[in-house]
Order: structure tokens, then sequence, then C-alpha cells
């Protein structure tokens, strides 16, 4: 696994406000995104992967299991907050796979490839109140075999005088950005899930 732009999440990271790591369902992830953090020496942080509990609960205690022995944090998607404010504090990376439908009070709909998408607010929500940086990052399989993950540089935060605003526009730009990351090789975007 080759990684991509290490200056950018290394200038984030020196910030002090933990990170959060934008990204989706791309190429390999599970062997590229493990490989590819592991490599990056240089920022001295865990990331925790924000995810929802898989079924049957056998599975999702291999799946835990596997991620700690590799050296990766799990939280849950629910009843994390606490646990997500504390780890930012600490100077931990927060990765968030943001391209899954979003509903109720969840989501905000903002445009995702020209339609509304159900879109959650959270990462919006965290990044205005924390003041952590919010990256991008993908990866993907080369035609040799070879994985790329690559960091995007930090998005910028939109302030708005109207918090529900704030959190639409900034929502919107993480979906754009997801938008470029699809766009660069999207026949490895892994799209089963309900996105519209």
């Amino acid at each position: 696994v080759t990684v991509q732009n290490r200056a950018a999440i290394e200038a984030a990271h020196a910030k002090g406000k933990g990170l959060l790591i934008l990204t989706g369902h791309f190429g390999n992830w599970e062997v590229s995104t493990i490989a590819g953090i592991r490599s990056v020496s240089d920022v001295r942080c865990t990331f925790y992967f924000v995810r929802r509990p898989l079924k049957p609960q056998w599975f999702e205690d291999l799946v835990t299991r596997r991620f700690r022995r590799a050296g990766f944090g799990v939280l849950p998607k629910r009843g994390a907050l606490d646990a997500i404010l504390d780890r930012l504090e600490s100077g931990d990376a927060i990765v968030f796979p943001f391209d899954q439908h979003a509903g109720g009070s969840d989501g905000v709909r903002v445009e995702f490839f020209g339609h509304p998408a159900g879109t959650f607010r959270s990462l919006a929500i965290l990044a205005l109140a924390t003041g952590a940086p919010v990256l991008p990052a993908a990866s993907w399989r080369e035609p040799d075999g070879r994985h790329v993950l690559r960091f995007e540089e930090a998005l910028p935060v939109i302030e708005c005088e109207d918090t529900n605003e704030a959190i639409r526009r900034n929502t919107r730009a993480y979906n754009a950005a997801l938008e470029r990351l699809i766009l660069r090789d999207p026949e490895q975007w892994w799209w089963i899930h309900r996105r519209w």
C-alpha cells in the first residue's frame, strides 16, 4: 500500500484538535486503509472507525477483534458522542464512512451527484463544535494490484450565524468532496447502499 499526500494529514494533526477523516467505501478499503494508516507513523494517534454493528453478534465480535488486534478502535454510530469527543480531545482520528443514507433527524438533505440525499449531520456538527479538521481520504487498487491510500487537504469550515445553515453548507461541501473522490475511480466505489 502506498500512502499519498502524507503532508496533509501531518499538517492537520499538528493543529492538536484531533482529526475527522471523511471517506467512503472505495477499492479494497479493509486492506488499503488499515495497511496505509499503519504506515503513517509520523501521525502519533489512534484511528477509530465509526460504523454500524454487524449481525449476527459472533460476526461483529470477530470484526471488532480484528480491528483491535490491528491497533484500531471501533465506535458505534449510535451513542458514541462522548467517546468521540474524548478521542478528539486526545488527538486521535475518527474515520467516518460518509456514503450511506441518513434519514430522520440523523440526516440533512443536501445535493449528492445532482440529487437531494439524506446525509449524516454528525460530521459537520463535530467539526463546527470542536474545530477538528476534516480530511477527505480514499483508497483504490492500481491495475498492477498495488493499493493506494490518499489523503486530501483539510476542508475549510464554513461558518454561518445560523447553525442549521452552517451544518447544511458544510455537509454539502463534504458530499462535494466525496463526489470528487468517487469520480477519480468510479468503478471502485462500492455502491450497494441506499444512498438516495
